[in-house]
């Protein structure tokens, strides 16, 4: 048996302090996916009210939690790797084979998604699966994952567990240290049943733990924060506005209504029933003793509540660097220099999120090649995340920056790749097209 750590370390303190980390960010991550999928707590509203009010606040809530993350999560996309192999300026061909073969096109905008609305995400990279001819790299949920790192290099993890339910019902869980994973499966729901041996890693992964963490907006302690974390009340003061404001549109519907100056009993001294003389129907023809007269309420101007959403609204860009067009429809309409402004910061903001997923994502690329024995594209001080430029530009200015570029003597491939914004793949396809036009038209020249 591989001693990767002690047996009474396993079963008692390691393994107790991964599932007490796991347990008590489970509330925190629950809650953030509930707003982000919609599902946020309802506005609040009278004690002990029924079903039918309760249905009727589900209607108050607005997923603004989800335009904050979206906004940013759209502009985060990864393009390529480079590495330490030669000839690999455009992207590593085989880090990009691994990518394909992983479905990370689609899956990185998972992990992204979750990094961004749940404040972390993780990904597991496995051994070569032989249906993909690649080492297998999933992207695995908070509320399933965990790591501890090293307090002297906070980004170094040192253990993690993953724990999860198979199709059978029964809960799983595999605990890994540098070189080591373990597997167990719960025996009565409370109690584990660990395999009897530790699964060896490939020596190249010898002081590595194989699970990756994106944290977004991660400070110095290793706490990381949802990009709406901080600002859930304002979206529960927009959606209480919200509510105030169906509320008063509802009653507004059913106007009250009295008439004044009915006589209470008749000739002979005897009290009259009302109740049934005024039926609101629109055949109904009332007929009113002489000196009665028919009160209606007023409506109530929206106006005000109206307004007061619009400005818990812009709070709420502003504090997330949330352009007002994606949250307020009518912003759309502003002037284009306000527009541009809006949108440089989130430019800014979709930056640093690059900037603090590039190296999960390195560190993801690394273990593969560890994974299939290629150490000299599994170097990190060589690994390089390629993303595509989170600014937007019309078609006509790239064009016209790329000939002013051009003339100014920029090589063809910056051109491409910095200005017109094209990915490796196809700065690579152009490339052998050029060469192929270059041949064709030489061809035509000397006949």
């Amino acid at each position: 048996m591989v001693s990767y750590i002690d047996e009474t370390a396993l079963d008692g303190q390691l393994f107790r302090k991964l599932q007490t980390k796991l347990s008590d960010g489970s509330s925190r991550y629950k809650t953030l996916h509930d707003y982000y999928s919609g599902d946020a707590p309802l506005p609040h509203g009278p004690r002990g009210s029924n079903r039918v009010f309760r249905d009727f606040q589900k209607k108050a809530r607005a997923n603004w939690a989800e335009l904050v993350v979206d906004a940013t999560r759209e502009r985060l996309e990864p393009t390529g790797f480079r590495t330490g192999a030669d000839g690999d300026e455009l992207g590593d061909k085989e880090a990009r084979r691994i990518w394909q073969a992983n479905n990370l096109d689609a899956e990185s905008t998972l992990i992204h998604q979750t990094m961004l609305a749940q404040a972390d995400s993780y990904a597991i990279v496995g051994d070569i699966d032989p249906e993909i001819g690649a080492p297998l790299i999933t992207a695995e949920d908070p509320l399933e994952v965990v790591t501890l790192h090293d307090p002297a290099r906070r980004r170094r993890v040192t253990s993690a567990l993953k724990v999860w339910e198979d199709p059978s019902g029964d809960r799983r869980a595999v605990i890994y240290v540098p070189g080591g994973v373990r597997m167990a499966r719960s025996v009565g729901g409370t109690t584990w049943a660990w395999d009897d041996e530790w699964t060896s890693l490939p020596a190249a992964l010898a002081n590595d733990v194989p699970v990756v963490r994106f944290a977004n907006r991660r400070d110095l302690r290793g706490n990381s924060r949802g990009e709406f974390e901080t600002v859930i009340d304002d979206i529960d003061r927009i959606n209480l506005m919200i509510l105030q404001r169906l509320t008063v549109a509802v009653y507004q519907a059913f106007r009250q209504r009295a008439v004044k100056g009915l006589p209470m009993k008749d000739n002979s001294g005897q009290s009259i029933d009302w109740s049934g003389a005024f039926d609101a129907d629109p055949g109904s023809l009332w007929a009113l003793p002489p000196g009665a007269d028919l009160w209606e309420s007023g409506g109530v101007d929206l106006t005000p509540i109206l307004e007061s959403v619009k400005a818990d609204i812009r709070d709420l860009a502003a504090r997330t660097r949330t352009p007002m067009f994606y949250l307020f429809p009518d912003a759309a309409n502003g002037s284009a220099e306000g527009a541009s402004l809006q949108r440089e910061g989130l430019v800014f903001k979709c930056r640093d999120r690059i900037r603090a997923a590039s190296e999960p994502w390195e560190q993801v690329m690394s273990l593969a090649f560890k994974w299939s024995g290629d150490l000299e594209r599994a170097a990190r001080p060589d690994m390089e995340c390629v993303w595509s430029p989170p600014e937007r530009f019309s078609l006509s200015e790239k064009m016209d920056a790329a000939s002013k570029a051009t003339a100014a003597g920029v090589p063809w491939s910056t051109v491409m790749s910095e200005i017109m914004q094209f990915s490796p793949q196809q700065i690579e396809r152009m490339t052998a097209e050029r060469a192929s036009d270059l041949l064709l038209t030489a061809s035509f020249d000397a006949n």
